[in-house]
Order: C-alpha cells, then sequence, then structure tokens
C-alpha cells in the first residue's frame, strides 16, 4: 500500500482471497496485534521450511500463536502456487476448537466466516466450494480418507496440537505416511507443543523442524497447596481461592481454573454466581468440550466490525485506534483475544467498567483455548477420563492426575500478558509434581477401539499388529475390538470388510448403534430410531443436581418413562420438547439439558441424509400397524445393535447378571424403570463404587436367538448362570428351528446362520410418529423353581 500525499487520494490494499476487497481497518489493527506474537518472527523460517520440505514440525510454547498464523502462511504458500493442488485443511483435537480457531482467522484475514474460511465437525460442515482455509476435526479428517484415499482436495494438512494425542490424530499421521509417498506436492505440518511428548520427530523422519523461541518476560509465579486437596474437595478450594484473588489481589488480570470435568465446572460456576459477598461483579464463563462456540458467552468479546471503508487517518494510524477489546492470536488451537485497549487504568476489573473474567474449564483450555487477559491460574491437577476395561468391556471414569506438560501448560497461561508477570496456584503439593507422568497418556491406550479399527478396515488395513502405529496399543484393545465387529458382521471370519460393515461405517457413531439404524430400516421406525441415536449422540439430556436429585427422578419417571425402555423415554423427551416450542424455561423446570435438546434436530437430519446417500428407508411391509407393534419393533432394532450387552435379573432383587461377561451388575438409579425386568438390554456398563448399566430397555429373551443364535448358543457360553438360564429358556420356551429339537438346535456345531439384511431398502422417509404412550405395567415372576422365568402383561 502507498499514499502519495499530492495526489489526495489512497492507494487502498486488496485482500487477494477476499474478491478484491479491500481490507478493513480492523485487519490493520489485528495484523498489530499478529506482529507481536512470538511465532511471527518465525515467519520466513517457516516459508522457507515449507517450500523445501514436505513435512514441517513446528514446535512452540501455549500462546505462541501457531494456530492461527500457521493456517495463514500455508493459504499464502498456496496461493503462490494458485492453489493448484489444493486448499488448506487444520485438523483440530476437539468440535469446540474447530469451529473457535476458525471463526479467530477468519477475522484476522478480513474474510468471511462459512465461505473463504469454514470449518466441519462431526455433525456439522460450514464451508462452501469457495473454502480456501478448512478448519476440521481431526476425526472428520479421517473420515475424509476413507472417501478421497489420497486427499486430493488438499495441497496442505495441519495437524494442529499432536502432543494431545487422539485417537484420530494418531491414526492420520500414521495414514499420512502413505499418502506422501504417493503425492509430492502435498505438504504437512505438524504443529505440538513439545516434540518430545511422542517423540514425533523419530516417527516423522525426514523433515524440516520450525521452533518457536520462548518470550523472556514471560514468568510465573508458582504457589502450592501444602496438603493434598482430595476430590470432594476440590471444588471448594478453588471457589475459595478465586475469592481470596479477587478481594485481596490488586492486578488487573482475569482468573482461569482448571477442573477435572464438566461436573465440577457446573458446581463451581454455582457457588460463584451465589457469592454475596463479592467486591465487585465477576463474568463467569464455564468451558467445557460439549459446549458449541455461540455458548462461550464473552469467552471472546470482540467489538463489532468497523464496516466503513478506510480513511487516510484509519490507515496511517491504524496501529493506534483505541477498541474495547482486541483480538490477539494464540498458540496451537489457541485463539486468543486481547482485551487491553491501551490504557492501563480502564483495564482495573474490580473498579473499572469491565467485570473480571473468571473462566472455569476442564483440561480443554489447557493449549487449545488461550485468553490473553488471563493474570491468575488456579490449577486442581485434575482430569477426569474415560478408561475402557477390554476385559469385561466396561468403562470406568477416573480422576486421574494430568501431565507435567499439561501442569508447565496451565501455568503459562498465567503469564501472556505482555510485561505482566502471572501467578498460578497449584492445589497439590510440590512434591506432587515429581510424581507427575512427563507427558499425557495416549488416548489410544485407554478408550475403546472398535469403532477406529472399523475405519482402519475400511481403509483397508489388512493386518492391524503391522500397521504403523505412533503407539501400538493393547492386543487386548484390537481381538477385543475385531471380536466385536465379528459379532456385529461387519467383518467375516477372516478380518475383511463386509457390506454391512461398509454402510456402517458411513456413521460417525459406535457401529453398535450404526448397526441399530440399519436395522430400523427393516422393522419401519427409522424416525423413532434416529431420535434415540440422536440424543445418544448429545451430552446427556437428564439433569441431575445434587441439590435436586431426587426432584430430578421423580420427574423423570412421572412424565417421560414409558414402556419399560430409557430409549423409549428419550423419544418421549423429545416430542414434549417440541410440543412446548423448544422453551428454555420448560426444559429448566424439567430438569432437562436445553442445549442437548436443540441440538437434536440437526444430528436426527444428518443421520437421516446418510440413510438417503445409501437409499435405505423403511421396507414396504415393515411399517407397525399398532403401537404395540412399533415399541415391540424399537426394542428389537435395539437389540440388533445392543445383543452383546445384555444381563437378566438373577433373584428379583436388583442384582444383574451380564451375559458372557460374568459380571454382577445393577441398574442405575437414574433409570426410568419403575420394576426390575427379567431381561434388559443396556447402552454402557460403568465402573465406579458399584457396577451400574444405564439406559436400559426390556426386551424377550427369544430375541437374541434370532438375531445371533451362535453367539448365545448355550454351549458357546461360559460355565454358570447365563448359560444355565438360556438352555432353560430354549428348551421351555420351545425355541428351535422348525422340525428339530431344541436341545439339537443348541448343540456343539451349530453354523451361524446368514445375518438378516436389510430387504427392499427405499429412501423414503415416514413422518415422526409422536411419543411412545403409557402402557400396562409389567411384573415378573419367578416360581419356585428358579429355572422357571416368564414375563407376562
Amino acid at each position: 500500500m502507498s499514499w502519495d500525499p499530492g495526489s489526495g487520494s489512497l492507494d487502498l490494499e486488496l485482500n487477494p482471497y477476499g474478491h478484491n476487497l479491500v481490507f478493513s481497518s480492523r485487519y490493520y489493527q489485528l495484523l498489530n496485534k499478529r506482529k507481536d506474537l512470538p511465532i511471527y518472527a518465525c515467519k520466513a523460517e517457516f516459508m522457507a521450511a515449507i517450500g523445501k520440505s514436505q513435512v514441517v514440525l513446528v514446535e512452540g510454547k501455549v500462546g505462541s500463536g501457531k494456530t492461527t498464523q500457521i493456517p495463514q502462511w500455508c493459504v499464502e504458500f498456496l496461493h503462490g502456487h494458485q492453489f493448484e493442488s489444493g486448499i488448506v485443511g487444520c485438523a483440530e483435537p476437539a468440535d469446540l476448537v474447530t469451529c473457535t480457531a476458525a471463526q479467530c482467522v477468519a477475522d484476522e484475514m478480513d474474510l468471511v466466516f462459512g465461505e473463504e474460511v469454514g470449518y466441519c465437525t462431526a455433525l456439522e460442515d460450514f464451508s462452501t466450494t469457495e473454502t480456501i482455509l478448512r478448519f476440521v476435526s481431526d476425526s472428520v479428517l479421517l473420515r475424509e480418507i476413507t472417501v478421497d484415499p489420497l486427499l486430493e482436495r488438499y495441497g496442505v494438512i495441519i495437524l494442529d496440537e499432536v502432543q494431545r494425542r487422539t485417537v484420530a490424530t494418531d491414526l492420520t499421521m500414521a495414514l499420512l505416511g502413505d499418502i506422501l509417498s504417493q503425492r509430492s506436492d502435498l505438504r504437512v505440518v505438524v504443529i505440538t507443543t513439545s516434540i518430545q511428548a511422542g517423540n514425533f520427530q523419530s516417527y516423522i523422519g525426514a523433515c524440516a523442524v520450525v521452533k518457536v523461541l520462548a518470550v523472556e518476560d514471560r514468568t510465573t509465579e508458582i504457589h502450592h497447596s501444602q496438603s493434598v486437596i482430595h476430590d470432594g474437595n476440590c471444588v471448594e478450594e478453588a471457589v475459595k481461592r478465586v475469592t481470596d484473588i479477587h478481594a485481596n489481589d490488586g492486578d488487573n488480570g482475569d482468573i482461569l481454573v482448571f477442573l477435572a470435568d464438566e461436573k465440577e465446572v457446573q458446581e463451581a460456576c454455582k457457588r460463584l454466581r451465589d457469592q454475596e459477598d463479592l467486591p465487585a461483579p465477576l463474568h463467569i464463563i464455564p468451558v467445557f468440550p460439549s459446549l458449541s462456540y455461540t455458548q462461550l458467552h464473552g469467552l471472546y468479546d470482540v467489538p463489532e466490525e468497523d464496516d466503513q471503508e478506510p480513511t487516510e487517518n484509519s490507515i496511517e494510524e491504524h496501529g493506534n485506534e483505541d477498541t474495547d477489546e482486541e483480538v490477539v492470536e494464540n498458540d496451537g488451537n489457541d485463539t486468543e483475544y486481547s482485551e487491553n485497549d491501551g490504557d492501563d487504568d480502564d483495564d482495573d476489573t474490580i473498579s473499572g467498567e469491565r467485570p473480571r473474567k473468571v473462566i472455569i474449564a476442564t483440561d480443554i483450555a489447557d493449549s487449545c483455548l488461550v485468553v490473553d487477559t488471563v493474570g491468575f491460574v488456579v490449577d486442581s491437577g485434575c482430569v477426569r477420563q474415560q478408561v475402557f476395561n477390554a476385559r469385561v468391556r466396561a468403562t470406568q471414569d477416573l480422576v486421574n492426575l494430568t501431565s507435567r506438560l499439561s501442569a508447565d501448560q496451565r501455568a503459562d497461561l498465567a503469564s501472556l500478558r505482555p510485561g505482566k508477570p502471572g501467578k498460578c496456584f497449584r492445589l497439590y503439593p510440590e512434591d506432587f509434581v515429581e510424581d507427575l507422568a512427563v507427558f499425557p497418556n495416549p488416548e489410544i491406550h485407554r478408550v475403546n477401539l472398535t469403532s477406529w479399527i472399523l475405519l482402519l478396515k475400511r481403509l483397508g488395513v489388512e493386518d492391524l499388529l503391522k500397521f504403523d502405529f505412533p503407539d501400538p496399543p493393547a492386543t487386548e484393545f484390537l481381538s477385543g475390538a475385531m471380536n466385536q465387529l465379528k459379532h456385529l458382521d461387519a467383518v467375516d471370519e477372516t478380518g475383511c470388510l463386509t457390506d454391512l460393515g461398509a454402510i456402517m461405517s458411513e456413521f460417525p457413531v459406535d457401529p453398535q448403534l450404526a448397526r441399530t439404524i440399519i436395522a430400523s430400516c427393516e422393522y419401519g421406525c427409522c424416525e423413532d430410531i434416529l431420535t434415540i441415536a440422536a440424543l445418544l449422540t448429545v451430552p446427556p439430556v437428564f439433569l441431575r443436581p445434587t441439590e435436586a436429585a431426587q426432584a430430578a427422578d421423580d420427574v423423570r419417571r412421572r412424565k417421560f418413562a414409558r414402556a419399560g425402555s430409557d430409549h423409549l423415554a428419550l423419544i418421549n423427551v423429545y416430542h414434549a420438547f417440541k410440543q412446548n416450542y423448544q422453551d428454555e424455561l420448560w426444559c429448566s423446570s424439567n430438569y432437562l439439558n436445553f442445549d442437548a435438546l436443540r441440538m437434536t434436530d440437526d444430528i436426527r437430519q444428518y443421520f437421516g441424509a446418510i440413510l438417503e446417500r445409501l437409499e435405505l428407508g423403511p421396507c414396504e411391509d415393515s411399517e407397525p400397524k399398532t403401537e404395540d407393534e412399533r415399541v415391540k419393533n424399537i426394542k428389537r432394532s435395539l437389540a440388533e445393535g445392543y445383543f452383546m450387552q445384555v444381563a437378566h435379573d438373577l433373584d428379583g432383587t436388583g442384582n444383574y447378571f451380564i451375559v458372557k461377561e460374568t459380571q454382577v451388575v445393577q441398574l442405575h438409579p437414574t433409570t426410568c424403570l419403575d420394576i426390575n425386568p427379567g431381561w434388559v438390554l443396556y447402552h454402557e456398563f460403568v465402573l465406579s463404587d458399584r457396577n451400574y448399566i444405564t439406559t436400559l430397555t426390556e426386551i424377550e429373551p427369544q430375541w437374541l436367538f434370532d438375531i445371533a443364535p451362535k453367539y448365545f448358543d448355550p454351549t458357546n457360553l461360559p460355565q454358570g448362570e447365563a448359560r444355565r438360564r438360556f438352555h432353560s429358556i430354549l428348551v421351555k420356551s420351545q425355541l428351535a428351528v422348525p422340525g428339530k429339537p431344541a436341545r439339537e438346535w443348541a448343540g456343539p456345531g451349530m453354523a451361524q446362520p446368514t445375518a438378516p439384511v436389510p430387504r427392499n431398502f427405499t429412501s423414503s422417509v415416514a413422518p415422526s410418529r409422536g411419543p411412545i404412550p403409557h402402557g400396562p405395567p409389567r411384573e415378573r415372576k419367578v416360581d419356585d423353581d428358579d429355572n422357571k422365568l416368564c414375563v407376562i402383561s
């Protein structure tokens, strides 16, 4: 840009990516901020590296600006080649981070959010054919490889925050090696806060390395608790620490609190809102992964964009313009906004106009979402993680200590304000630091891998033991996943993907739920199953606050319980929500999660679109004629997917025995069932202080033999109660192949019949049928002879 004073006119600079429109004055404001980021000094080095090497590894501390600057430089690199090799794709480890980073980068590039810069998550695509920079969740990028094996739409792939070690990122990194060998024009950029976190350099091999130097004046004063803060007291201690900082520390920084999980975050927010003796108001902001970008409620307060054309003064003096809050860049996944308007006095959050922010977050904020107005960090040192037990196929929620890398990142977040040191208050003793794991445990070592193995099979991976995992999972995780896929008929006995497995892999849900959705076409209950599937995908819709747990349980059972099934109760919640005009106040009074419910329609439509694309729909002769038949068909569809998750009542006292797992469990207290059915299928087996099964539906045991006769053949079951019960039911119910006695049907060597395949599928969509009506309660009677079991209406 140049300005000729003699001409009396401006030579305005055009945005090369924005249809040749003139840059706005806001662009120049943000450009000045970007230039102050630590990573900006590395631009020339990065541009040279990406020009010479196919793979570039970028290492920089949290808050250095990696996530927002690297993608823009990659766009600049491809623009120089006229985007001949494709566009830029940036993979993020969480949906919330994906849309947040996209919004921030679109703002900095002065482009339209959702057009030139867009994002795509598993359930939402906010991009167009005009998009040149596409932020995606890492699972979406992995799925794109199944339909575009060489990722030909992309010229540069960015893997961000790889030190978080999600399964999707690890698998994508492994697959990109083969893609690079077939595409010399593709570039891959790997971004991390620590190269050592996964031995990335040795795993990747030959690559260019760009290291962002740390800023010397960024320092954090760390304080440790003198004693261990136990789990139950973390929220109380964190709230106390926040009120002490707010009352006694005259510094003007905002406060960031790290707690273990969403429940603790919500509890801390409530306690802070109830505080009455604060010296000044607080702006309390919860942050956890299930939130959407629009629900962050002021985490990033950005002034309205100035729509006026640049003037002589605005261009010449753009660096000195005052705004209430200005965007600054962030670190890898970081989306950082500076709220410094140039006047130190106005930044006093106690005496000034803006209330001090208290951001209460889970571990998603330790590197992914960075706010550079934070001056204080309160770190519980804990993170709640779901750990899968492959032996019994159960999930356990564990509160673990964070890693040393994460603890350091959390402390660094207090020192991002220019020239101002931060303070970090750790709610654990100093000697605990030595006991922390150096790096986070890779997710692939602790989660159920069934859906990921199905994707690898879709990609043609034949021998999982020879696949080049960055960190190979335990063999029992792989064998367990393969066995489950075989029972679901997703793979055959040789481990090759079946036609049904290929269809199941199209759905971004676990294979059991995918099998249920497909089976609903045969049973004529697509709409109902799509509703159930959507509500099982969103965060839990039933709220159970600690102070009103009994009231919440009463409302759930009185208003929504139907037909012996928690799954059917979900249908009634959905229709009640629609009938009450999707009212938030109604949700609150009925202890329902408004944010989760309002997501349901979009997810239902997404699943329905997959069925239409696959030309699947309800069979012409399968439409249920009565409500009882409708309920039965819904339950049978669920059994098609979840037949491996079945339990039967042992003694009428609420103790249930899981078939094949030799585990005694109980129905979770939150169930809508008001009796103990003889047989139930469950959505999840949770290990806690007691073994619980959750989200239950009463079923008929005879269905199990129709769906998976070999799986439930008593001769294939371990010796014990389950085997005896199944054999008894077979004999007494005369469930046998026509012409053969039951004992012969259940005998050794019985071949599994061909799995039922949906027939005469069409793409027609049946109208929604409304809520499930109340049915007569079912009673279970147990005769004196324990072998006799019947379920009657």
